[in-house]
């Protein structure tokens, strides 16, 4: 009979319920049959262990240190994540070339050398995939007739969180135009034993899509019916815009304008909330987000810590901007050809711009960011997804398709909600593209698409032009060509030395 491991929690569940008590030098290994025991004794318990596995691991997604950097400030979850990502594109500046994220700015943090970045991104995802299969192995072998709908609604959450953090390792550890034999990344067997058992390795890109897909698929189709309390919580939109998401990565584009139909329909496009400093959960263009309060921040390792470079609120009250932008001026800046591609009649050119005066050591020519700013103290909410890029997936995936008349409308209904002078584009093939593109460049600036972008597009980093405002520091300022192996992480040197299943030879470039 198969062997689950569980953690100490699951066996005082069910000792409580339980008449015969196990001995205290039991090994933490129940059996399929005892879980099933329990479901038919005492749903409720089994039901209130498995939600606690599904929101901790929901909730790590927010928290500081889950990667275990020891304390590191960029080490707060998947918002820095996104830093990341953004700050290797054409599109993000480090401008002061130095503190957190200087690395990857320099390219330097994909490396595989102890204390990279790349071992914080592969250490964090893998620790939500271990949360999210403590779950799937503590009820997914429950027969039908015991898993009620609550823990099949537990059981599907879980599933999606895996099929997102595949989704992103895949991203950032695949080459940017990968065939479907090239190298993945581990897929982690639930049931393993994963401290006395063999370790995993790279399988191919196609197996780590098919897990991809059939984990936001079984997620999706086990969240039908399921009414969420708030946005802090996935439901079956939410797994359908990962969903679009991933087809729009694999190219299958006709499932991609499906999906992101069905997710933008949570949400609801509104100009008049877009220079709220995208602090607000309840934001009607957010579909998922963490909520952030007093007990949850980590303060200064945060988002806003690292990216608001002014906060009106927090200024007028104490005279400074908290954080490391703010209060160290480690900005993180805009590309001058992304803001002088903002229409002055586009509401997001308010997003960008110069130095208004209460910046802390502004750079000359440095264009500063004021889409994001947090009016307490780092209490401001994280934004996951929103509507918007639901519009521009569609928009992108049905020109993809040859479907110019399509495209052009989604990104009509769109940008028109954002400058009341657009008109409907009469561009077509890659010009159309072109079109689309930018305004997903413009919309979803410090989101966390940048590199990831760039790689599934095929182009290259250019800092070298004329005009620049990218730094002139030899260990930055450069041009990297599209396709460079530069643009794909490695995996880390800690994997490879701890991991049997892996060796050198199967490391990135």
């Amino acid at each position: 009979m198969k062997k689950i491991l569980l953690i100490t929690a699951v066996l005082a569940v069910f000792v409580s319920c339980s008449e015969d008590q196990l001995e205290s030098d039991l090994e933490n290994i129940v059996t399929d049959a005892t879980i099933s025991e329990l479901a038919e004794e005492s749903p409720e318990a089994l039901l209130s262990t498995a939600s606690s596995f599904d929101t901790g691991t929901i909730n790590n997604i927010r928290t500081f240190d889950v990667a275990g950097t020891g304390g590191d400030h960029n080490d707060y979850g998947q918002k820095s994540i996104d830093v990341m990502m953004d700050i290797m594109s054409n599109d993000m500046l480090d401008s002061n070339n130095g503190w957190w994220y200087d690395d990857l700015y320099k390219y330097i943090g994909r490396t595989q050398e102890s204390g990279t970045e790349t071992n914080l991104i592969w250490d964090y995802y893998y620790e939500i995939i271990k949360g999210a299969n403590q779950t799937i192995t503590l009820i997914g072998g429950l027969d039908e007739s015991v898993l009620t709908a609550d823990l099949s609604y537990v059981l599907s959450r879980s599933k999606v969180v895996r099929g997102l953090a595949y989704l992103e390792l895949i991203q950032i550890y695949q080459k940017g135009q990968p065939a479907m034999s090239d190298p993945g990344v581990p897929l982690i067997d639930p049931t393993a034993d994963l401290i006395n058992g063999p370790g995993f390795g790279r399988l191919t890109v196609q197996d780590t899509y098919n897990q991809i897909e059939a984990d936001l698929k079984e997620g999706y189709d086990g969240l039908e019916g399921f009414s969420r309390p708030d946005k802090t919580v996935i439901n079956q939109n939410i797994a359908a815009g990962y969903l679009a998401r991933f087809y729009l990565l694999s190219k299958d584009y006709t499932k991609a304008v499906q999906f992101a139909e069905i997710a933008k329909s949570e949400g609801a496009l509104a100009a008049d909330q877009l220079l709220d400093g995208f602090q607000f959960i309840n934001n009607s263009e957010w579909l998922w987000g963490a909520d952030i309060n007093g007990d949850t921040s980590s303060l200064f390792a945060s988002f806003f810590s690292q990216m608001q470079s002014y906060s009106p609120v927090q200024k007028a009250a104490g005279g400074v901007t908290p954080g490391y932008t703010g209060q160290l001026g480690h900005h993180r800046t805009v590309d001058v050809r992304l803001y002088n591609a903002v229409s002055p009649t586009d509401i997001r050119s308010n997003w960008f711009g110069p130095d208004n005066g209460f910046i802390d050591q502004p750079k000359p020519g440095q264009i500063y960011n004021y889409k994001f700013y947090d009016d307490t103290f780092f209490e401001a909410d994280y934004v996951y997804m929103r509507v918007s890029e639901m519009y521009l997936i569609i928009a992108e995936a049905k020109a993809a398709n040859g479907d110019d008349g399509g495209a052009a409308q989604e990104l009509y209904e769109l940008v028109s909600t954002r400058d009341p002078n657009y008109t409907l584009s009469m561009n077509s093939g890659s010009s159309l593209m072109d079109e689309i593109r930018l305004h997903r460049r413009i919309e979803l600036w410090g989101e966390g698409f940048g590199l990831l972008d760039m790689k599934r597009w095929n182009v290259g980093l250019v800092r070298d032009f004329e005009g620049t405002t990218h730094p002139n520091n030899p260990a930055s300022f450069y041009n990297i060509p599209a396709g460079d192996a530069r643009f794909t992480f490695q995996i880390p040197e800690t994997e490879i030395n701890l991991n049997d299943a892996i060796t050198p030879a199967d490391q990135n470039q």
